[in-house]
């Protein structure tokens, strides 16, 4: 095999990672028709045969047996040895080999053969092999070997990789369901309680008016912490499409929806950069929520854009440290609350960087990396 041979097969290596958008069944279509065509062979295929028989998951054959969806004995295939050898089989010639009189050959009427292990999670999961009816002229090279095995090791990783998906979008799925039994579970007695403390306040005065008036802010937070868990278990890192949004408006409804009574809030530098504009004003929200609750009376929220990102900074007294510590990487800290887990997760499933920096005279968050930032359009 000469040089150019050898780069070939590694391109069709690299070209077949490349489309991170095709199914599996189409990459393993992909896999097993650039297999055959580089060996040169009649046949591909790729089988499972955890269960203990052979059944087809991709082949290349259109007619006859061994077509895709089709479950044969395991015992009278090639790819048995295989199996039972956990590594690579490689028969040029089954007439004048070791195996001339293995049922394989009579059964499958393959003469040239060459198959190794797929593995999933450390276990066998079946194999991949190309064949042909007749002997091959030459023997499959040491290169061709090495493609072959590559390719199998490339076919089990991207299973791998689909089997966890849908392992993860099962668990998201029972946690998002969880997450709407419980949200509703809750909110059933917490909007009885919120009403008959209602009418109570009506009828009565100091000081039992403003022990009332405590109780409803409780059940008002209560119902925070329901709509945050919520968000967390449906959203959690995911992030929908990204468009141009501008840093200001996002900002602002965010500041709208919160309505923090005794802050302020500016806007310095302004900037349009790409984010998903839902989950952005999640971010925010979550920040002004914190504002209102914890740094009291005259406080000014500051919205920066930066050559990289944007800031947002506040003059209240700032986060107890082991908080801050425990921020964007550090040590998770289950006193932080829902609201700055929130953060975290919007700033991740952006694949952002975020900090921060909190001292007694304020809190800076700084979210940078964002790339595709620009200056606001000019009217």
């Amino acid at each position: 095999m000469g040089e150019q041979e050898v780069r070939d097969y590694f391109r069709d290596l690299y070209e077949l990672g490349v489309d991170s958008s095709a199914s599996l069944d189409e990459k393993i279509e992909r896999a097993i028709t650039v297999g055959r065509d580089r060996l040169a062979v009649d046949y591909g295929v790729l089988s499972y045969t955890g269960a203990g028989e052979y059944e087809v998951i991709g082949s290349t054959i259109q007619s006859g047996d061994y077509l895709a969806g089709s479950i044969h004995d395991l015992e009278t295939t090639w790819c048995r040895h295989v199996v039972d050898q956990e590594e690579l089989v490689v028969i040029t010639d089954a007439d004048a080999s070791a195996y001339s009189d293995d049922i394989a050959r009579d059964v499958t009427g393959l003469q040239c053969y060459i198959g190794a292990p797929i593995t999933v999670d450390g276990d066998t999961y079946g194999t991949l092999c190309f064949s042909g009816e007749e002997p091959r002229s030459e023997p499959f090279t040491r290169d061709e070997q090495r493609f072959v095995e590559l390719l199998t090791q490339w076919v089990g990783h991207e299973i791998e990789r689909e089997r966890h998906y849908q392992a993860l979008d099962a668990q998201n799925e029972r946690l998002n369901e969880f997450a709407g039994i419980l949200a509703h579970d809750l909110r059933n007695p917490l909007t009885s309680a919120r009403g008959y403390t209602e009418l109570a306040a009506e009828t009565v005065t100091d000081p039992e008016a403003e022990y009332l008036e405590i109780v409803e802010d409780s059940l008002d937070r209560m119902e925070t912490l329901i709509t945050d868990t919520l968000s967390l278990a449906r959203e959690g890192a995911d992030v929908g499409e990204r468009e141009q949004v501008q840093l200001s408006a996002v900002a602002r409804g965010a500041w709208n929806i919160v309505e923090p009574e005794t802050a302020t809030l500016e806007i310095v530098d302004d900037r349009v950069i790409r984010a998903d504009a839902s989950r952005l004003q999640q971010l925010f929200e979550n920040l002004f929520r914190n504002v209102d609750d914890h740094c009291g009376a005259d406080v000014t929220v500051t919205v920066e854009g930066t050559d990289d990102g944007f800031a947002v900074e506040d003059t209240g007294p700032g986060l107890p440290p082991d908080i801050a510590d425990s921020l964007f990487g550090g040590a998770y800290d289950g006193r932080r609350g829902l609201g700055l887990l929130i953060v975290e997760r919007v700033v991740s499933g952006h694949g952002w960087n975020g900090s921060v920096h909190s001292t007694n005279d304020g809190t800076r968050f700084v979210f940078s990396d964002i790339g595709d930032v620009s200056d606001p359009p000019t009217p």
